[in-house]
């Protein structure tokens, strides 16, 4: 019998036996797991995979279980969840690590030399929440205002990272950034601080709210004599200044601080009717302090008060966060440009240091802080702050001098040096600056050397450093330091003002180059605050280095 017809009879038998085969079959182990071939998927765990360069997901997963078709979306499903922090799978890069779904047997047991993700056995997106980053945001910002402690902030970060693995840099999140956090680390967050019961005694209120109207400079609380009130169509109304004090305010109403409630209503009404720029406040029983200071900043008729309880900006040189609870200002049409903020603290490790607040005030910005049971307070610890050292630039070779002086080095100007020998024959250059670094040489010149030069020199192991006046004072240092083998990093560097208490207080963001030689320096090309600068210098010994 021919090869063609044994072919005929095999392929017939091959048909005969699929369609007496029952569909079942083929289909009862699908119903367990997912599976291909001889490999199913896990839906629970997962190993790690590196993205290789040209490679797509479709490419991926279709090389790494053998599947094509409609069993590859089955495994893309489970992809995607086990890489939420991934919004496009259509974009891939070279080194990016995914989270595959782990290969198991057809009895569903786990293949052996896998290794598993610290990864939730259940639903990921059921555990994940997304965060749009705002303005003033820092990631410790953010998982604070989730209810977490100032000690939790850091278990809560390791997991953000794991949840965002392709932010580098958790230092360096900007305004519009959405970052994936754990459901975990959204805890039952505590209202703001000012709607607690943030209260003094009795005999305080007066002391607070006259000190506050002093630190604002905007008017007189009066607490002595008697202050009259005309009323029609012959009369006057006589007030004890004694027992209700009068607060004045320029360009704005007059209040009657009611603090026992001896007024009665009616007497209130009348005046009320009477005359439209004044207003009586009578203080409730056992009331918080931020409501006796809300409704008197009401009844002035001249001030906006936000309740912002977020971080907010002030100055640039160097720019810091504060955590603010309340801000109040003069509106518009009323004169008056300087902004108060109010903060509501409960204890004394909560206050914002002096130098802090001087830098505030400074800025257009009076910031006043409330203390639970105490009223009007302040740290007012002070800082001495020592010169900042500058490196004379008055050129790129003076600049590379200065530099490397204060780094500890000795160059040297006007040294010549051999470049070629041999053979009888010598070739030698003058150098502008020379630093010896054992057998490296390191040439610092303003002037252009020709490439047959640079080759040469390059050939040596020497290093050639362009100080030229085409070059920026920040380009001439980094390109010297590289030189020497000093590691350097130019970054806006952060330091918490809550590094010593588990409330929010804010940071301090500081531009500079930071040069890592045997004391840590950061190098600015800006005058920072004094005050800031001996913050900086006391809490957490940052010397500044001015050029």
């Amino acid at each position: 019998m021919s090869r063609w017809i044994l072919s005929i009879y095999f392929l017939g038998a091959m048909a005969l036996f699929v369609m007496m085969t029952p569909p079942s079959a083929f289909s009862r182990e699908d119903t367990a797991y997912i599976s291909f071939k001889k490999t199913g998927v896990s839906r629970n765990l997962a190993d790690p995979y590196i993205v290789k360069k040209d490679e797509h997901l479709f490419g991926i997963i279709r090389d790494q279980y053998d599947v094509a078709g409609r069993d590859i979306h089955r495994i893309l499903k489970l992809v995607k969840r086990f890489n939420p922090q991934i919004t496009d799978m259509n974009v891939l890069y070279p080194g990016q690590k995914l989270f595959l779904p782990r290969k198991s047997t057809p009895d569903g047991s786990v293949m052996e030399g896998a290794r598993s993700p610290d990864l939730p056995d259940q639903n990921i997106e059921a555990n994940v929440f997304s965060y749009v980053v705002k303005k003033g945001d820092s990631i410790s910002f953010i998982i604070n205002r989730f209810g977490n402690s100032y000690g939790e902030i850091y278990r809560a970060l390791e997991q953000v990272k794991r949840l965002n693995p392709d932010v580098k840099d958790f230092d360096r999140i900007f305004p519009g950034q959405m970052l994936r956090f754990p459901s975990s680390a959204r805890k039952d967050v505590q209202p703001p601080v000012e709607e607690r019961n943030i209260s003094v005694p009795e005999q305080q209120i007066l002391p607070v709210v006259s000190g506050i109207i002093s630190r604002m400079q905007e008017g007189t609380v009066i607490t002595e004599g008697s202050y009259c009130i005309p009323v029609t169509p012959s009369g006057e109304i006589t007030i004890d200044c004694s027992k209700v004090p009068v607060i004045e305010i320029p360009g704005g109403n007059t209040i009657f601080l009611d603090l026992s409630n001896r007024m009665p209503e009616d007497l209130t009404k009348i005046i009320g009717a009477t005359w439209n720029t004044y207003r009586v406040l009578g203080v409730k029983e056992n009331e918080a302090i931020s409501s006796i200071l809300e409704r008197i900043v009401d009844a002035a008729g001249v001030y906006s008060l936000e309740k912002i309880n977020r971080r907010m900006k002030i100055g640039t040189t160097p720019e810091v966060l504060v955590l603010i609870d309340w801000i109040v200002s003069r509106r518009a049409e009323s004169r008056g440009a300087v902004r108060y903020a109010f903060n509501f603290v409960t204890e004394m490790s909560h206050l914002l240091p002096l130098p802090v607040r001087t830098y505030a005030w400074r800025n257009g910005i009076e910031i006043i802080e409330i203390m639970d049971g105490r009223g009007v307070t302040g740290n007012d610890a002070v800082y001495q702050s020592s010169s900042v050292p500058v490196l004379d630039s008055a050129s790129g070779l003076i600049l590379a001098e200065s530099l490397l002086r204060m780094l500890g080095y000795l160059p040297v100007t006007g040294a010549e040096i051999t470049v070629l020998s041999g053979d009888g024959l010598s070739l030698s250059m003058k150098t502008e600056l020379l630093l010896n670094l054992g057998e490296t040489r390191v040439i610092m010149t303003s002037r252009q050397i020709s490439d047959q030069f640079l080759n040469a020199l390059k050939q040596r192991g020497d290093r050639v450093v362009s100080v030229s006046g085409e070059k920026g004072k920040g380009e001439i240092i980094e390109d010297i330091l590289r030189a020497i083998n000093i590691p350097s990093l130019r970054d806006d560097f952060t330091f918490s003002l809550s590094r010593q208490t588990e409330k929010e207080r804010g940071d301090i963001l500081l531009s500079s180059l930071r040069v890592s030689a045997d004391k840590e320096l950061y190098l600015i090309d800006y005058d920072v605050d004094t005050d800031i600068q001996a913050l900086l210098q006391e809490e957490w010994k940052v010397t500044l280095v001015r050029y």
